[in-house]
C-alpha cells in the first residue's frame, strides 16, 4: 500500500515510541556525514528521495499501530537526527552552510517539517511475507555500475566536483555525440571526465575503472585538490576542442571516449601543461604549443583514419596497433598521446 506521510509524523511516532527499526532487516548506522548532509539538503530544496518500506503492525486488542522501518532506515536517522540538532549543514549546502535545524528560518522549516515522504506499508506482514517481497525487488533492480557505486560510495570535494562539472557540460556531451541522454543516466560520462581530472593531476597514467576508483580514493579527503584550477583547465580544453576542432572530427573515431581522452590530454598539456606522469622524456614534450589551425585539422583527419584502416599501414603502425589494442592501458596510451600532442604543434 503505497502512501505519502510527512517528516511530522516520522518524528511525532519516533517521539512516541512507536517507529522502530527491525535489525533483522536492517544494518547499522553507517551512512557518513556527508551522506546524511546530502540528504538534508535534498529535501530542503525539495527533491525527490527513494520511498520507504514500512511494516505496520495493528495491534487487535489496544487499536494501536506500531510501524517498523524495514527499508529505509539510514535516511529516517539523518532526518531524525537533523531534527534533533545533530547535523550541522556544512559548506557543500552553500546557503545552509553551517546551519542547523534550529537555525533554519521559519519557512525552511516548515518545508523540511512538511516535506512528503512515500512509503509502501506492508500491513500485518511476517518476516517470510517481507523476505519474499524483497527478493522480487532485488531481482527487478539494475546492478549499479562503477561510475554508480563510485558516486554512492565517496563523498568529498572530488567527487562532488566530478558531478556537478559532468552535468553541466550535458550539452557538449550531447552535441559532440560523445554520450547519449541515455549512458547519462547510468553516469558513463563521470567516468570520463574522472580520468580528464586524472590526466590534469597526475598526468597519463595506466587508467581502467579500478584506477578510476582509486583516484576518488587518492583525493576524497585530501587537501592537494585544487579544484578551481582543475576545473578552470578541463573547461580551457573542451572550450578549445568546441571552437576550433570539434567539427572537424564529427563523425570520427576521435570522439569516441577512450580516443578523445588522448586528444583531451594532448589539448590540455599545449594550452596549460600537465605533469608527466608515467611517460618517459622521450614521449613527453614538455615545450608542446598549439599551432595552426588548419595544420592541425588535417593532422587530426589523418589521425582518424589512420585509426580507421582495416589493415597496419605502412606509416603511423605503431600509432595504429595502439590504436587497436586495449587503448585504457599506458602501453597504449604513452604511443597514442605523442601522436596527438604533435597533431596539435603541427605548423602549416
Amino acid at each position: 500500500m503505497l502512501e505519502q506521510f510527512r517528516i511530522s509524523d516520522f518524528l511525532e511516532w519516533h517521539e512516541a515510541k512507536t517507529l522502530l527499526i527491525n535489525k533483522d532487516f536492517q544494518r547499522g548506522s553507517v551512512w557518513k556525514p556527508a551522506a546524511k548532509i546530502m540528504l538534508i539538503d535534498t529535501i530542503l530544496r525539495d527533491l525527490p528521495v527513494p520511498k520507504i518500506y514500512i511494516r505496520s503492525i495493528i495491534d487487535r486488542d489496544t487499536r494501536k499501530s506500531k510501524r517498523e522501518i524495514v527499508d529505509g532506515q539510514q535516511r529516517l536517522r539523518a532526518i531524525i537526527d537533523f531534527a534533533q540538532d545533530k547535523i550541522t549543514l556544512s559548506s557543500r549546502t552553500k546557503e545552509y552552510a553551517g546551519k542547523k535545524f534550529s537555525t533554519l528560518s521559519d519557512e525552511d522549516k516548515d518545508q523540511f517539517l512538511q516535506y512528503p515522504l512515500s512509503v509502501d506499508q506492508l500491513v500485518n506482514a511476517d518476516d517470510q511475507k517481507v523476505l519474499e517481497i524483497f527478493a522480487r525487488l532485488n531481482s527487478y533492480s539494475v546492478k549499479l555500475n562503477d561510475p554508480e557505486l563510485r558516486h554512492a560510495e565517496f563523498q568529498g570535494d572530488f567527487k562532488w566536483s566530478v558531478h556537478e562539472l559532468a552535468n553541466s557540460l550535458h550539452n557538449f556531451w550531447v552535441d559532440s555525440g560523445l554520450f547519449s541522454p541515455a549512458t547519462m543516466v547510468r553516469m558513463s560520462h563521470t567516468s570520463l571526465l574522472a580520468e580528464m581530472y586524472g590526466v590534469v593531476l597526475n598526468g597519463i597514467q595506466d587508467g581502467g575503472q579500478p584506477k578510476v576508483r582509486a583516484l576518488y580514493r587518492q583525493y576524497d579527503k585530501s587537501d592537494n585538490f585544487e579544484r578551481e584550477d582543475v576545473e578552470g583547465q578541463i573547461k580551457r580544453a573542451l572550450d578549445w576542442i568546441s571552437e576550433n576542432i570539434l567539427e572537424d572530427i564529427e563523425g570520427t573515431v576521435l570522439l569516441r571516449p577512450a580516443h578523445f581522452l588522448m586528444l583531451f590530454a594532448a589539448v590540455t598539456h599545449c594550452l596549460d601543461g600537465i605533469p608527466k606522469g608515467a611517460l618517459n622524456d622521450d614521449e613527453f614534450d614538455e615545450h608542446a604549443k598549439i599551432g595552426d589551425a588548419n595544420a592541425i585539422r588535417e593532422a587530426l583527419t589523418e589521425l582518424a583514419a589512420t585509426v580507421e584502416l582495416d589493415e597496419e599501414p605502412d606509416e603511423r603502425s605503431d600509432f595504429w596497433n595502439a590504436s587497436s589494442s586495449s587503448l585504457q592501458r599506458i602501453s597504449s596510451r604513452r604511443v597514442r598521446f605523442p601522436y596527438f600532442v604533435e597533431a596539435l604543434s603541427s605548423e602549416e
